[in-house]
């Protein structure tokens, strides 16, 4: 899991390369909040993901409950970050805020690629 969100993160950054050199500086900055608005929830979810499974061989803890909990918090944080992007970032360029976000949703798609 930590693999594939180090995948979304190279995938973000090249976009905000290529953000950077297209339309400027804002629009790079755009397309890094786009892409961490999905990146820090999916890092944080990892982590906890990583813990619960050192727990679960120690302890009888209910995995599926666990997960899902966690994927809830995850979907509920990434949209509260949508909206405080929109709201505290004044001149974001959407188009490319959107495509920082799209980078990071669809690397999880080439982290099958990418298995060893």
């Amino acid at each position: 899991m930590l693999k594939a969100t180090m995948l979304q993160l190279a995938f973000v950054l090249v976009v905000a390369g290529i953000g950077l050199l297209a339309g400027g500086s804002m629009a790079g900055v755009s397309v890094m909040l786009g892409g961490a608005t999905y990146l820090l929830p999916s890092l944080f979810f990892a982590v906890r993901l990583n813990r619960l499974t050192r727990r679960v061989m120690a302890s009888g803890v209910s995995y599926p409950l666990e997960f899902l909990l966690g994927e809830a918090i995850k979907i509920l944080s990434t949209i509260g970050l949508l909206a405080l992007c929109h709201y505290l970032v004044p001149g974001l360029v959407w188009g490319w805020f959107l495509g920082g976000l799209a980078a990071a949703l669809q690397a999880g798609f080439f982290a099958f690629l990418f298995k060893h």
